[in-house]
């Protein structure tokens, strides 16, 4: 399968950025959703650094729309209502909270993200498969 030419140059970005030495300070964990298909989201990403700082300083956005694009996504209703947070975990690591405030009726969700902080700057895509609450 061949990758046209702005989505090999949107993964080369994206590896270029990942593997920056100041980007290594800080990662990106899997996503774990909380929540159902119809209900409000609730899910959390894992964050990985040696600075809670940077963690709780860090600026935690849905990328552009420019980003979405090259990565073949659109920007939905859905993925507008998505809210972002750092949040310290009981255990002493960090995550970021993803939710929102409405129901979300579409079984897949496929966004990425975008962390500013310090010197790191990261971006992340995921997808999250929503099936209804079990009977």
């Amino acid at each position: 399968m061949m990758l046209s030419r702005s989505k090999a140059c949107f993964i080369g970005c994206l590896l270029w950025v990942l593997f920056l030495p100041t980007a290594q300070a800080l990662s990106l964990g899997d996503i774990k959703l909380n929540s159902s298909l119809n209900d409000p989201l609730d899910a959390e990403i894992m964050i990985y650094s040696t600075d809670a700082g940077e963690i709780l300083n860090a600026r935690i956005q849905l990328a552009s729309q420019e980003i979405h694009s090259k990565a073949g996504l659109s920007i939905n209703q859905h993925l507008r209502n998505l809210q972002f947070k750092a949040i310290a975990k009981d255990n002493g690591r960090f995550a970021i909270k993803v939710t929102t405030l409405k129901p979300v009726s579409e079984p897949v969700l496929e966004f990425i993200i975008e962390l500013t902080g310090g010197n790191s700057n990261l971006i992340r895509g995921y997808a999250l498969h929503l099936d209804p609450p079990s009977l």
